[in-house]
This record gives structure tokens, C-alpha cells and sequence, in this order.
């Protein structure tokens, strides 16, 4: 998957935190050997932050830690000075990972480039592979010539990641063998001793089956020195479940064993969930023990981001380290939330308030269940929610669980109830058959046909469907329709699919903006993601009450994460 971390919410009130303790037995099995960190986090911490943060490691069992990239080759940037890009850090990232690892007793693994146009090239163009295989070759260099000297620099990560999906035909894979083995024994020769590690992942959603990714690895092993493959275990991404881990292991270590018996096997195992928030621990530990028959070390994705006490609150933590004194995972559950009321405050929103649960760790939040059907999971404490984005003239009923960070969940406490009111009729759709502009096109995987968003033809809850257009980013891109003259406005539309299977997530925020000229806009109002459950589904980001006139309509959509988001239409409404 594309491994760019969402910001946690969960940070504030966490800026005190007491220095580590002594470390942890160390005797449970499995457990984490290191984790993964991003260089932006790094970017943020001063010497003092870097010590308690690997402390923080150290104290859970930890010794290795992977600095997932070094420089970005699409961006002509990297995260240390260097004379081959910019810097586009405030730190010396690298120096500081490597300083600090050297004063923790730790070992790092350094990772070499990304390039955004790996998701789409892959190894389909030789010319360009060979470019990036270049690309790692100096900046491997370069790393070498300025902290070779530091006794923590224990090996390299190739960050470009194999999947199942787009390695298909010989070709693709021949490509990726050769890549891979002139940057290996370039990196070999360089720093003899010095493992190279890749993180391939799978996808069970389709893609080659068990049979087939053994036959791809066998084959790319076969010419590849690669000394580790960390297999992603794709269950945070929602890739695969636990149940389904032991086969596509078990045939990665089949393709070790046939092609180059020398090569390591070791789990990169996911610690976030879907909401790219702390997975519960309970949850960690299954899936490493899934796999633990044909894995030698595990890395965590991310410890450092989802797990540390600088990111999120403690409990996640301690519950980790409960498990490695005990071999066990915590298993008394919170007590339930009490006292839930529900008051409609609007057609389309109703907003819940409850007493706090207790839990003998900490709770580590509360899950919401509306007309039966999950729809929301808080982190945190908070003991309130404002549940937008529901249907007028419609009655809810509400049920509330409490959990803490082992994955223990509460009995629901006694439900509430509310009734949204009408909302306002205005049957005129002002934007149906106008132009509209967009500052990013569409991909071409998902196009729009042209017209499409205000042509009236509403897409299923399959992404398939000829009506939806999809664009992958993570940066906001707007929508811009010309109404043709002046027009009274009343309500704003857009709709928007979720299938999370294939990260096609609903939009974090929609701003409506109004104008008269196309120049100057004014906010008409925002929409953020509605709470609703992991089902396939469209759902409308709706603005009611407004008493406006414009000619143009602005749509400014924040995408959830990195990954896709799809529209079908757009409705300018009127009387």
C-alpha cells in the first residue's frame, strides 16, 4: 500500500509526558524487534525528543528502527543536506536518527528513495526503473561517504513497494529482479555486511493468488541477493484478515526456501487500523502469531506513529508492555457508558452526549451504533458526538460500547433515541447540464466522460460504475460550476462513494463556496465525513438553509488520506 502516514488526533494533552522506564522482561514471544518511522515525525524532535522517543522503543522490547526514506526522487528533495537534492527537513533527519540510535545502543536501517511515480509506473517502463535504480546507487553513495562512521548504521530499505496487483506478466518481474539486483550488489559492495531489505505487500481482494506470489518470488529471488523480505501483512490496510496471513506467508517462505534459502523472512506487521488510528493490541498480537511459524523478527507499522506516547495516549503502550511481561493480553473489559441522550438540533443532525465509562488501564474510546449498524468509532475521552449528515424526517436510535486499548469492548449501555424534522423542499436543480472546470483531472482509470457530474445519473455502490470518476491524492482539488447567470440558491450537493476495500475513502471535508464572478467566493458552508459503517456506499454532503445568489459554485474537497476519492454528482438547488 501507499505508506504515507494520516496526522493522529490524539496528541493534545500528551505534550507532558514522564521520561521511559526500565525495559520490559523481554521474554514474551512474538514481539516487535524495531519499527518503521516516516522523517517528517523526526523532523519534529529535538535531541531530548529523540532519546525519550527511543527510549520509548527500547523500553517495549526494541532495538532496530527504519527510517522508511532519505530523499524523495520525483521531488528532487531529501531529508539530510546533500549536494545531490535540496533539503526539504529543518533537520538533519538522518544524522539525528543515527546519533541517537548510537547513544540508545540501537541499530538503523536506512531507506533510500520514493517516487510518486512508482504507483504508476511500477517496473512497466525499463527506461525508468533504470533511472531509479541509479538514483539509489548515488544516494546510497552518498548516505555512506557522510555517516558510514556511526556503529548504529546496520543496513539498507528499498522503500519502491511489490504488490500482487501489478506484477503480473514475466516481464514486470523480470524488470524487478534486475532492479533489484544491481542496487543489492551495488549496496553489498559498498558496505559488505550491510543486509538489504525490501517490504513487499499483498492484496487478497484480487491481484495473483497464493500460488502465483510464490511462483513471482521464486522467480524474482532466483536473480535477487535481497537479504530480508519484511512481508507486509496488510491487515491495518484492510488488505487481508488474520485468518487469511499463514498461506501467503507461508508461500513467500515456499519462494525463500526454492530461490535463495539464505534470505530472511520477517513480518512487517500493521498497528494501525482503517481509520489510521492505534490497532488494539489484542488484534497486533493475533496477527503476528498468525505468522509466526515462518517468520524469524517482526518490524511494527508504526510503533513510532501509533503506539509511542509522544503520539498517542500511554495506554496503547502499556497495554503492549502488559503483554510482554505477561505473555497475555489484558482482557478485562471497560464498564459501560452510561446516562445517553439524543436530540435532533437540525434536518440533518442529532447530537449525542454520555457519562464515561471506566477501565482498569484507561479507556481508549467508544464505538457508536446507529439503527443497528456501527458507525463511529471516537478515540479519546470525549463524551460527546455531533452525528452530521443523516437523513431528514428520520428516526435514529443510538446504542454506545466502550473500549480500551487491548481491543475490550464493553456492554452496550441503554440506548437513546431522536427524530430529525423535515427539511426544506426546493425541487430545482440549478447545476444540471452546466459546464464545470476542475483543477484535477480526473484519472484515467476512472475518467469522466464529460458532463458527468451534473448530467443527473447517480452511480451504485460499485466503483465500477461508469458514473463515478476517481481521482488518487492526497492534496485538495476543487470543482467549479458555472450556474450561466445570477441564481437563487438554497440547498448544495455532492456525492461521494466509500468502499474501503480498495482505499476509495469518503472525503475528510467539502467547502461550498458562492461567487458572482468566478474571482472573488464566499463560503456557503462545509460538510465533514459523516459517520457510517465500513460498508460499500454513497452518501451526499448536503448543505441546507442557505439564502444566496451566485453564478458560480466552488467544491474544495479535502481527500481522508492519500488513496481515492470518487464523485458522481453535484446539485446547485433552488426553488
Amino acid at each position: 500500500m501507499r505508506r504515507v502516514l494520516a496526522v493522529l488526533s490524539l496528541v493534545a494533552g500528551l505534550l507532558a509526558i514522564a521520561p521511559p522506564a526500565g525495559a520490559a522482561t523481554c521474554a514474551a514471544t512474538p514481539r516487535f524487534a524495531g519499527s518503521f518511522l516516516q522523517p517528517g515525525l523526526g523532523d519534529t524532535w529535538s535531541p531530548a525528543t529523540w532519546d525519550q522517543e527511543l527510549g520509548y522503543l527500547t523500553r517495549a522490547c526494541m532495538s532496530e528502527l527504519v527510517l522508511q526514506w532519505t530523499a524523495d526522487s520525483k521531488a528532487g528533495t531529501a531529508v539530510y543536506p546533500s549536494a545531490l537534492y535540496g533539503q526539504s527537513t529543518a533537520t538533519d533527519v538522518v544524522g539525528a536518527a543515527l546519533s541517537a540510535a548510537d547513544r540508545a545502543g540501537m541499530t538503523v536501517y536506512l531507506g533510500l528513495q520514493v517516487n510518486d511515480d512508482w504507483w504508476n509506473t511500477y517496473a512497466n517502463d525499463p527506461a525508468w526503473l533504470a533511472g531509479q535504480a541509479a538514483v539509489a546507487k548515488n544516494l546510497a553513495d552518498d548516505l555512506w561517504e557522510k555517516y558510514r562512521t556511526h556503529a548504529s548504521l546496520a543496513g539498507w530499505y528499498l522503500s519502491f513497494e511489490v504488490d500482487n496487483w501489478n506484477f503480473t506478466t514475466t516481464a514486470s518481474q523480470n524488470a524487478m529482479a534486475a532492479f533489484y539486483q544491481e542496487v543489492a550488489d551495488h549496496l553489498h559492495a559498498l558496505s559488505p555486511g550491510k543486509p538489504v531489505v525490501i517490504s513487499p505487500f499483498f492484496n487478497t481482494a484480487g491481484g495473483l493468488t497464493t500460488a502465483q506470489w510464490q511462483s513471482m518470488w521464486t522467480s524474482i529471488l532466483t536473480a535477487s541477493p535481497i537479504d530480508v523480505i519484511a512481508l507486509q501483512d496488510g491487515v491495518g490496510a484492510g488488505h487481508a484478515s488474520v485468518g487469511q496471513l499463514a498461506a501467503w506467508f507461508a508461500a513467500t517462505k515456499n519462494a525463500i526456501t526454492a530461490a535463495r534459502p539464505a534470505t530472511k523472512l520477517w513480518a512487517d506487521t500493521e498497528t494501525f487500523n482503517l481509520d489510521f488510528q492505534p490497532m488494539a493490541i489484542k488484534g497486533v498480537v493475533d496477527d503476528m502469531r498468525a505468522v509466526q511459524p515462518y517468520v524469524t523478527s517482526y518490524w511494527s507499522f508504526s510503533y513510532d506513529h501509533y503506539q509511542s506516547p509522544l503520539q498517542v495516549p500511554a495506554i496503547h503502550d502499556r497495554t503492549y508492555r502488559d503483554y510482554l511481561a505477561t505473555g497475555s493480553v489484558e482482557s478485562t473489559a471497560p464498564t459501560a457508558p452510561s446516562g445517553l441522550t439524543a436530540t435532533a438540533t437540525n434536518p440533518l443532525t442529532v447530537q449525542l452526549n454520555w457519562t464515561a465509562a471506566t477501565d482498569a488501564v484507561g479507556v481508549a474510546g467508544y464505538r457508536i451504533t446507529r439503527n443497528g449498524t456501527p458507525v463511529k468509532t471516537l478515540y479519546g475521552t470525549a463524551t460527546t458526538f455531533t452525528d452530521a449528515g443523516l437523513d431528514p424526517s428520520t428516526a435514529y436510535t443510538y446504542t454506545l460500547r466502550a473500549f480500551d486499548a487491548a481491543g475490550n469492548e464493553s456492554a452496550a449501555g441503554a440506548p437513546a433515541s431522536a427524530t430529525t424534522p423535515a427539511a426544506p423542499v426546493n425541487p430545482v436543480n440549478l447545476a444540471a447540464g452546466r459546464p464545470y472546470t476542475v483543477s484535477l483531472a480526473a484519472s484515467s482509470s476512472y475518467p469522466d466522460g464529460g458532463g458527468e457530474l451534473t448530467n443527473g445519473a447517480y452511480g451504485t455502490a460499485s466503483y465500477g460504475d461508469a458514473a463515478w470518476q476517481g481521482r488518487n491524492t492526497g492534496s485538495p482539488y476543487s470543482i467549479t460550476v458555472d450556474l450561466g447567470a445570477q441564481q437563487a440558491i438554497k440547498e448544495l450537493r455532492s456525492d461521494w462513494l466509500q468502499v474501503k476495500g480498495v482505499y476509495i475513502f469518503l472525503p475528510k471535508k467539502v467547502t461550498y463556496e458562492v461567487s458572482a464572478t468566478g474571482s472573488a467566493y464566499t463560503t456557503a458552508g462545509s460538510v465533514s465525513a459523516p459517520a457510517v459503517g465500513d460498508g460499500d456506499q454513497a452518501r451526499t454532503y448536503r448543505v441546507l438553509g442557505l439564502n444566496t445568489t451566485a453564478r458560480y459554485v466552488r467544491i474544495t474537497v479535502e481527500p481522508a488520506s492519500t488513496a481515492w476519492s470518487f464523485i458522481d454528482e453535484v446539485e446547485v438547488r433552488g426553488t
